[in-house]
């Protein structure tokens, strides 16, 4: 049977609340899928996804180093099922829906890494995400050593030059490789910047509908970070929504602790600034202070 969407909206506010650990990425990222394909199945995609398992531990149970479960990653996800970077539509939103880069075997490098990390983790070899700025990469390590993937670019491993080369190109040669770059990103990190990748693509096209829907899918997933909150609400007052906007400014106003960074500081004066000019707000404003990490094409 379907799951209807009030189970769908359940699932997802359970990963809210569910420690890091337990977070199945790949589900999850079905689930938000689904969302914008009503009334489609998601049976043959699970079906994939255990596929991709077989094929994974068919292929790599002898696999103890980084380099050789790289090499089986990349034998399957990319020789075998031909997955690869969208480098013709990259904007496309099909792209970010993991529903869509399964039909399609074209993706994102975040979506396309969430399929890399599942297939990885199914042989329960460590890899993790990694926050890389505009270009999602995963780590993957082995007994003892461990190697830097790009899902987008074929599975290809990326040595200390080929990341150098990638920040440049990708920043037009305005930052240099730092040690942040090489920070982990946890399950629900990475959810958040999938929909991010929505979020800010729909804004740059005016679509508030669908940026809206990403910010409250963030809100179920991650709950504990107000920001999704407060740019929510400021959304929603830019575009007429004025209730709603003002119902979750002010349960921002509830959550934040002015005393803990200026960041909250910062918040609390647009949210105070705002609801008390509620009549004259300037509507190009809201898009200063919606932001996020997503990937962008190089």
């Amino acid at each position: 049977m379907m799951p209807t969407l009030d189970k769908k909206i359940a699932f997802l506010k359970n990963v809210g609340v569910i420690h890091e650990d337990e977070i199945d990425i790949a589900e999850t990222a079905l689930v938000l899928a689904s969302l914008d394909r009503p009334g489609v199945s998601m049976q043959k995609y699970h079906h994939h996804l255990d596929t991709l398992k077989l094929n994974i531990a068919r292929d790599g149970h002898n696999a103890d180093t980084a380099k050789e479960r790289a090499k089986v990653l990349t034998n399957v996800m990319y020789n075998l099922y031909e997955y690869k970077g969208d480098e013709n539509f990259y904007d496309d939103l099909q792209n970010i829906n993991l529903m869509s880069v399964i039909d399609r075997r074209l993706g994102l490098p975040i979506s396309l890494g969430i399929l890399y990390i599942h297939a990885a983790l199914s042989q329960g070899w460590n890899v993790e995400g990694v926050n890389f700025p505009a270009h999602f990469l995963i780590r993957i390590y082995g007994k003892n050593d461990q190697v830097i993937l790009d899902p987008f670019h074929n599975g290809k491993i990326l040595n200390a030059f080929d990341l150098r080369k990638l920040v440049v190109t990708i920043s037009g040669g305005n930052q240099n490789l730092e040690q942040r770059h090489h920070a982990q990103l946890g399950s629900r990190e990475i959810l958040v910047r999938l929909l991010n990748n929505i979020k800010i693509r729909c804004l740059n096209v005016s679509d508030f509908d669908l940026a809206i829907n990403a910010l409250q899918r963030t809100i179920y997933i991650d709950p504990g970070n107000v920001t999704h909150k407060f740019e929510l609400g400021m959304l929603q007052v830019h575009t007429e929504r004025v209730e709603k906007g003002k119902k979750n400014l002010l349960n921002c106003l509830d959550l934040l602790d002015t005393n803990i960074n200026g960041k909250n500081d910062d918040m609390k004066k647009h949210i105070l600034g705002t609801l008390k000019e509620i009549r004259s707000y300037k509507k190009q404003n809201v898009f200063e202070l919606i932001n996020g990490d997503i990937d962008k094409g190089n």
